[in-house]
């Protein structure tokens, strides 16, 4: 009998070694090896979401700044456009009073004539025809007036184009 408990004792420490064995020659690094490719792959999936997120951002600075360009873009676009108006407005408003002032000469001069008392000579010299071009000289209050018109315009385009810039 003590043979057989010898023998029970030998084989139940051989199953008991056995086991610790498999425990850790072949269980626990198959775990390891399991967890590492896990945090391998969770270190991954991190890594693309971090860049997943950087690109994002990066998209959309990119995003604004061409939003922010074409905005400026706009803007500059409807201050030329303003700065056009402006200018086509006092080239319209200067044509206007030459053609104004030369047909009020020319009344003038009809009305000096129609008077039988006053000569030819004396109407001609005091109503001089005036040029009605675009391009006539105006009396200095009428071109400071159609002047200041057109420096009103182009601030007021100035302001719209750095409002919408802001």
């Amino acid at each position: 009998m003590n043979a057989v408990l010898k023998l029970s004792v030998i084989v139940s420490l051989l199953m008991a070694s056995a086991g610790v064995g498999y425990y850790y020659a072949v269980y626990l690094p198959e775990r390891d090896v399991k967890l590492d490719r896990e945090r391998a792959l969770e270190a991954m999936r991190a890594e693309a979401e971090r860049q997943a997120a950087q690109e994002r951002m990066v998209a959309q600075q990119r995003e604004a700044q061409e939003r922010k360009a074409a905005t400026k873009v706009a803007a500059e676009t409807r201050y030329q456009d303003c700065v056009n108006a402006a200018s086509a407005t006092h080239e319209a408003a200067w044509t206007a009073e030459c053609k104004r002032l030369a047909d009020k000469t020319l009344e003038n001069h009809a009305g000096c004539l129609s008077q039988k008392k006053l000569s030819q000579g004396y109407c001609d010299a005091a109503y001089r025809t005036r040029d009605p071009s675009p391009h006539c000289v105006l009396p200095v209050a009428v071109a400071t007036a159609v002047d200041g018109d057109q420096d009103k315009a182009r601030r007021r385009c100035l302001r719209e184009r750095d409002v919408a810039l802001q």
